[in-house]
């Protein structure tokens, strides 16, 4: 007789279930199982202070019945009233753990350690559920319970050795990864915690070794090379840090997330030229995935804002504008947000708009009223856009809440001067044009670093220049013989008063019509000359020997000899950041002298750094950012903005120069 259909489907399914129980094995083999580079792609995060599943649990407790991939061993189990065992009720509870049933996953595993309370494997369920959960402790207390049982298990080691990781317990968490490593870590999860809890003690030297042996276990693991990254560039190891990030572009290379996280690690560790490629790189993948990226760990405001901070730290205030085109202010982190505004208003400042800086300027002051930069420049702002009043107002309530904050008090200075009736006579942004000569001394070593976004040899750099306009004008205001010397007590400390020595002949106009000018070498800050005497000076030249002398009786003399060729032309022509030209030629310095009448500060720096240059300068170079000292950053060389600009006037790079030791400092005490 024929057994019908449905019979014959019971009696398999039976059979189904038998050889399922009886195939599973007894011991689970607790691997950390790398993740795929996908995954990894989309979860790059610290794993300092979180405590998570790998994924390989969740994979191993899906594969615990492979005969039946349709339907959960508690549900045939249920089915065939299977009488209850410890290998029953943990099956149950790593399958109800990778469907994310955790409340039914708990009760299982307390149900099979009630069965057999010596089942290690029992209590290491528990203690996997119990994190995903966020009960830590009782996720600690059943992972202890579980190497106690059994000591030589590599995974719980791991896993309590990140909940000792989390809590700062780094002696503990150390014991426990060492454990792991010492039992078997062909997927280097173990090193990894190991480095990861040295570098949270700062020895980054020791973690190093660790963290290549994590990279070597899952070389696809871009969290993992990142960590190493960080901390050979702590080390100092550039060229071994520039190296992984190569690796991880070549592992990821259409990803504009991974991009981005490396921008921001170079950014982090003084890099700026290089981040900015790669924010660009992750912004051209960004456009190509249709700014819609993979992982959702891209902010693409903050990407664009990370461009434009530093394109307005280069002075590029145009490209900082087009960055902000494709920034939503709501969108930027919330702490953030505030200074994001106040960068588009400065930006706008920087390009002749502040009319329209005015709203981006008020919304960064009322978001974060605590910052009395915000409301300095909104005042600035607002005195640039002829609003004098409003500008007053703002001063007020900044100098009211920081009475003693310099910027503060020099914007209160500046519009006290400003009310003064000869200044009106002198409007703001005028085109101007200047052609002269002018020279420098400093005690600084040839070339002189400043020059190329260095640092001065000397910190407090007592440096003198003399330029004289033969003829120029400002507006209205005719410059035509105008001589200034400024002296420089202590470019960095601060420690003398910087001052401005100009003929007995000049006029209030003129010295109104030099303050707008170098006004417009940065119209981001108020430039205001507060030290101010008039004095004779004498300039005189000598073409035949190419000497130039300078002197202000009892208180400077400065002779310099340019060096010529038989042509004319300057030995040692160089590029550099100048307020009046972009190019200067150095000079033989042989007298430089300074002592003012209160005997306060006194040096001679004969024979140190001097420089000449040629003026031919109008206010265009400026508004079409076209000078070197525009895009200063201090990087300690020329940056990219700057190479371009000397490659396209074919401006001569300093390379080689007669270099002088410098001397020591000689002031008076």
């Amino acid at each position: 007789m024929k057994a019908c259909p449905e019979v014959c489907k019971r009696i398999l399914r039976r059979c189904v279930v038998f050889l399922a129980i009886s195939s599973l094995p007894l011991i689970m083999k607790w691997i950390v199982l790398p993740s795929s580079p996908a995954e990894q792609s989309a979860r790059l995060r610290a794993a300092a202070g979180e405590i998570s599943v790998e994924p390989a649990i969740l994979q191993n407790a899906a594969q615990a019945n492979p005969l039946l991939p349709s339907c959960s061993v508690r549900t045939i189990n249920a089915q065939a009233k299977i009488p209850p065992t410890p290998d029953k009720a943990l099956r149950e509870a790593r399958t109800a753990l990778a469907e994310g049933h955790l409340d039914e996953a708990l009760q299982h595993c307390q149900e099979g350690v009630q069965l057999d309370p010596q089942s290690a494997l029992a209590y290491f369920l528990m203690g996997m559920i119990q994190i995903r959960r966020g009960e830590v402790g009782e996720a600690r207390q059943a992972l202890l319970q579980s190497l106690k049982l059994d000591p030589a298990h590599t995974t719980t080691h791991y896993y309590l050795g990140k909940i000792y990781l989390a809590a700062n317990e780094f002696t503990a968490a150390t014991n426990e990864f060492e454990a792991a490593i010492k039992l078997g870590d062909p997927s280097g999860a173990a090193h990894y915690g190991l480095g990861l809890t040295l570098l949270a003690e700062s020895r980054d030297a020791e973690a190093v070794p660790h963290l290549h042996a994590a990279v070597k276990g899952n070389p696809q693991d871009a969290e993992r090379r990142f960590t190493l990254v960080r901390a050979e560039l702590q080390l100092k190891q550039v060229d071994k840090a520039r190296s992984n990030l190569i690796q991880i572009r070549e592992l990821f290379p259409r990803d504009p997330t991974l991009a981005y996280q490396i921008g921001k690690v170079l950014l982090e560790y003084n890099l700026p030229d290089d981040a900015e490629a790669e924010f660009e790189r992750a912004s051209v993948l960004l456009v190509d995935a249709g700014n819609n990226p993979a992982s959702g760990d891209l902010n693409v405001s903050d990407l664009y804002l990370q461009m434009a901070r530093l394109r307005f730290d280069h002075h590029d205030y145009w490209g900082t504008l087009h960055d902000f085109d494709r920034i939503t202010i709501s969108s930027v982190e919330a702490n953030l947000r505030a200074s994001a505004l106040h960068l588009e208003g400065q930006a706008l400042v920087g390009v002749g708009k502040a009319p329209e800086a005015l709203d981006k300027l008020r919304q960064a002051a009322q978001t974060n009223p605590a910052n009395p930069e915000y409301l300095v420049h909104l005042t600035w702002a607002q005195f640039l856009a002829g609003d004098a009043e409003a500008a007053a107002t703002t001063a007020l309530l900044a100098g009211r809440k920081w009475p003693s904050v310099p910027d503060v008090q020099l914007m209160q200075t500046l519009l006290k001067r400003e009310s003064a009736a000869n200044r009106a006579s002198v409007p703001l942004s005028q085109p101007w044009h200047v052609k002269g000569e002018g020279l420098v001394c400093c005690p600084c070593k040839v070339p002189c670093p400043c020059r190329s976004n260095a640092t001065p040899t000397h910190t407090h750099c007592e440096n003198t220049g003399l330029t004289r306009i033969h003829r120029g004008h400002y507006g209205k205001v005719s410059l035509d013989g105008f001589t200034f010397v400024a002296v420089n007590g202590a470019m960095e400390t601060k420690t003398a008063p910087d001052m401005l020595y100009v003929e007995p002949s000049a006029t209030d106009e003129q010295l109104i019509a030099l303050e707008r000018i170098m006004q417009s070498f940065n119209p981001l800050q108020p430039s205001i000359i507060l030290n101010v005497e008039r004095a004779p000076i004498s300039f005189v030249t000598s073409r035949q020997d190419n000497v130039y002398e300078v002197r202000i009786p009892k208180l400077l003399e400065i002779k310099i000899r340019r060096e010529l060729n038989n042509e004319g032309e300057p030995l040692f022509p160089a590029a550099a950041l100048d307020q009046f030209s972009n190019r200067i030629e150095y000079a033989r310095n042989l007298t430089y002298k300074f002592w003012d009448k209160n005997g306060a500060l006194k040096w001679d720096y004969g024979g140190r750094q001097a420089n000449f240059r040629t003026i031919d300068l109008d206010s265009r170079a400026y508004t079409s950012q076209t000078m070197l000292i525009q895009f200063a950053d201090g990087s300690g060389g020329f940056n990219k903005k700057q190479l371009e600009l000397i490659k396209s006037e074919k401006l001569p790079v300093p390379h080689t120069y007669p270099r002088r030791e410098s001397t020591e400092r000689q002031h008076k005490q």
